[in-house]
């Protein structure tokens, strides 16, 4: 079984995850904060313009499970911002524990608090993932979402 580290648990990182733990992997998420889906906390606004297309690649690959919990959510749908008839609000204050949930379902191991700071390489490949508190966390394959 294929071991796949994930750093970041925001939107990207948790679909990179949750998608990698569907076709068999064994999954780690390595989040620096408390919390997952960061950013993804401050506003909620999805299907809209850029955000559309991502929902529809996100459901193309496999993650339409977390846009479904975004609809389940939803306080406001269908808003009538100006080209943008199809935006929504999730909640932001349900949404993490529901994706929270969905990774746990599917077996990845979330790690909380754990900052990846270093990178240990051998022979032109990642080995392993040091994080902040000197401990080494090895894999297959290393995803790096950590973005903003």
């Amino acid at each position: 079984m294929k071991k796949i580290v994930v750093a970041g648990g925001g939107w990207a990182g948790c679909a990179a995850a949750l998608s990698a733990a569907v076709c068999g992997a064994q999954v780690t998420l390595l989040e620096r904060t408390d919390l997952l889906l960061g950013t993804g906390l401050v506003g909620g606004i999805y299907r809209n313009n850029g955000r559309l297309t991502a929902l529809l690649e996100a459901k193309a690959m496999g993650c339409g499970c977390l846009f479904d919990l975004m609809d389940q959510t939803a306080l406001h749908t269908k808003l009538d911002f100006p080209g943008h008839r199809h935006a929504a609000l999730y909640d932001v204050t349900q949404i993490e524990t529901l994706v929270k949930q969905q990774l746990l379902k599917q077996g990845v191991t979330l790690r909380f608090l754990s900052r990846a700071a270093d990178v240990y390489v051998r022979e032109d490949r990642i080995e392993k993932v040091l994080l902040d508190n000197k401990e080494a966390v090895s894999a297959h394959v290393f995803i790096d979402t950590t973005g903003s």
